[in-house]
């Protein structure tokens, strides 16, 4: 091993920039490994949507959220009650909320903690649902005031 290797040194005398732990999962393709580490780490919400959307992109998204217990789902379960109707990350957190009840709608019951987080999350996106449709019909009423004006 030479000087530049041993220090973190490229060629050309620049550092090389040291990578997160769950980008080396992700390098290491230990997709599981990759996200709970970015949830661990508590990374701000666009990071963790990155890390999603690469699980995603690589088809990895179903195998990585299947086979976990409480203790691996929880944190999942939380970050998407928290940001689900994020508007900009709303789409892919939603695909990710069809996988997880896909995959887990068999075993709700078995656990209190879960079946919570899942309560919370179902009540959140009614919530969302219910504000979108106010806005569609506010908007409804607006196009047809601006259309009997004449400013369309």
């Amino acid at each position: 091993m030479d000087i530049s290797q041993r220090d973190g040194i490229a060629e050309g005398g620049a550092k090389r920039q040291k990578l997160a732990k769950y980008d080396l999962h992700l390098k290491r393709f230990q997709y599981a490994e990759a996200l709970d580490c970015v949830l661990q780490t508590r990374q701000n919400a666009e990071v963790v949507v990155s890390v999603l959307q690469e699980l995603f992109r690589r088809d990895a998204m179903r195998s990585v959220l299947s086979g976990r217990n409480e203790e691996t789902l929880r944190p999942i379960l939380s970050f998407l009650v928290k940001h689900v109707t994020d508007p900009k990350h709303c789409t892919v957190l939603v695909d990710v909320t069809h996988i997880l009840a896909d995959l887990y709608s068999s075993i709700l019951g078995m656990s209190p903690a879960i079946d919570a987080l899942f309560e919370r999350l179902r009540k959140r996106l009614q919530w969302e649902i219910r504000v979108q449709e106010q806005y569609m019909k506010l908007q409804g009423a607006m196009e047809c005031i601006f259309t009997a004006s004449g400013l369309e």
